[in-house]
């Protein structure tokens, strides 16, 4: 089994300052991220890929060079196969409300991290839970800390409440 599909990350998202909802924590991988199920890992494959749209990076050309560097990857193969798996131009613009675009994008990018044709039904309900909040941004402070804070919140308003 892969390392993408052992941690249901089949982007191999690596781990950063983000907190991905289905993020398991601390995770069997201390360079990459891990999630409950595959349906949160391809959801957050969509979300850190509407954050590339956003931020310009809308070509498959683009994307890829950002998504696996040339430090890292044979970065032109890499986008000559998702240009082949996917059909679209890697200098065609992609829209994020292109659904139909984003789950080709997203399978074409699994297939190349994992070296097997992914779940088309996993990839549909991870786009269908990008509608769910997008990440949260911790700036030094442990997810822990803040689940403790708004636990304390909540009986604190439990016990007021009760008074």
């Amino acid at each position: 089994m892969t390392r993408g599909y052992r941690n249901n990350n089949p982007g191999n998202i690596r781990k950063s300052s983000s907190v991905w909802i289905g993020q398991v924590f601390p995770g069997d991988d201390d360079a990459f991220c891990t999630f409950e199920s595959m349906d949160y890992g391809y959801r957050a494959m969509f979300v850190l890929l509407k954050s590339y749209l956003d931020k310009g990076f809308n070509t498959i050309d683009k994307i890829i060079n950002r998504w696996a560097p040339s430090s890292e990857n044979n970065t032109q193969v890499y986008i000559s196969n998702v240009v082949a798996r996917t059909g679209i131009n890697k200098d065609q613009l992609i829209e994020y409300s292109n659904a139909e675009a984003m789950k080709q994008l997203v399978a074409a990018i699994s297939y190349q991290e994992n070296g097997t044709a992914p779940n088309f039904t996993d990839i549909a309900k991870g786009y269908d839970l990008t509608g769910q909040i997008q990440t949260v941004k911790t700036v030094g402070i442990s997810l822990a800390a803040i689940v403790l804070v708004a636990s304390l919140s909540f009986a604190a308003y439990q016990y007021l409440k009760v008074k």
